[in-house]
Formats: C-alpha cells, sequence, structure tokens
C-alpha cells in the first residue's frame, strides 16, 4: 500500500537523519574534551550543538521508536483475550493515541511560531531548536495513521504476523499458566 511504501521512506530518512546527529554529537564532545585536555583550548559553541543534536535524538528518534513499536508497553490484560480481540483492542487503543499526538504537533506549531531571537553562541534563529519538537510530533502522526491502517487490515484479516501485529518488542505480558508446567 501507499502508506506503507511511504513509511519505508520516511523510515529511512529518519535513520539517516538519527545517526548523523549522533554522530555529530559524538565528535563535537569527543572534540572539545580533546581540545580542552591536549591543548587546554575548549570549543565555545559545542554545548548548543550536542544539545540541538539531543533534541533531535529525542523527538525523531521517538517517532521512529513508534513506528518500531519499541516504546515500553505493558498487555498483562490484553495479553488474556482471544486473539482476534486482541488485534481490534490494538485497533482501539492506536485510534485513541492519534488525538493526542496531533495535540502534540498542533503544540510543537504553537511553540514554533511563538519562538523568537537566535541562540547566543550559534546564533541561530531560535525555531530552529523547536523544529526537532514539531517534525517529531508531525512524523508520530503520520506513523499513528500507518498502525492504524497496518492494524485494521491485520484485524479484518484474522491474520498474526509478528511484525506488524502481536506483542510489541517493549512489551510487558502475563505469560499464560500452562496446565500441568
Amino acid at each position: 500500500m501507499l502508506f506503507e511504501k511511504m513509511a519505508k521512506g520516511v523510515d529511512r530518512l529518519l535513520t539517516v537523519w538519527i545517526v548523523g546527529a549522533l554522530v555529530v554529537m559524538l565528535l563535537t564532545i569527543v572534540g572539545d574534551v580533546s581540545l580542552r585536555e591536549t591543548v587546554r583550548y575548549s570549543l565555545t559553541w559545542n554545548l548548543e550543538v550536542a544539545q540541538y543534536c539531543l533534541i533531535n535524538l529525542t523527538y525523531v528518534g521517538a517517532a521512529l521508536a513508534f513506528r518500531h513499536r519499541a516504546h515500553i508497553s505493558i498487555n498483562v490484560v490484553t495479553a488474556r483475550l482471544p486473539v482476534g480481540v486482541q488485534q481490534w483492542v490494538d485497533v482501539a487503543t492506536r485510534c485513541l493515541a492519534l488525538p493526542f499526538l496531533c495535540i502534540l504537533a498542533f503544540s510543537g506549531m504553537q511553540i514554533l511560531q511563538k519562538a523568537k531571537g537566535v541562540t547566543p553562541t550559534l546564533r541561530l534563529p531560535i525555531w530552529v531548536y523547536y523544529f526537532p519538537i514539531f517534525a517529531g510530533a508531525l512524523l508520530l502522526c503520520f506513523y499513528a495513521i500507518v498502525q492504524i491502517v497496518e492494524a485494521t487490515r491485520m484485524a479484518r484479516s484474522g491474520g498474526a504476523g509478528e511484525d506488524e501485529a502481536g506483542t510489541p518488542r517493549g512489551a510487558v505480558c502475563a505469560k499464560p499458566k500452562v496446565p500441568g508446567g
């Protein structure tokens, strides 16, 4: 489907974005520590760059983790339901999450619009710092829609692909008791 192809492309882009931010943050911090310890010279801009990279890692990484269902979840109750019911509960919970993600995106947009001024050291517009919050929230909304479509298709077909449905990677769930074991 179109959503799934778009999601895979966005996945690749986000992976590059996150890895790039991590590499830049690492090089900035290691470079500053190396310069400070060897030639007693400290970079003035390294904290701003490291903070910006961390903001990117947090908000954009949260969206990618959401896509891969890597956030922690507790499925003690739903794990005891029949598989068909579990799938429809999964659809319902994803639908319930979408309005909250939309509120987050709207709030991120408002913060972005109100951001005035420049950063102290690099003199970048302050909206640059807030942009990853808005972008991450939009990506969360996009991935929520993709997952609703995937979960609905899975529930309608009655199939259970482990990657698409079933227990998320970060789930804490009760193991059903086996008689005699």
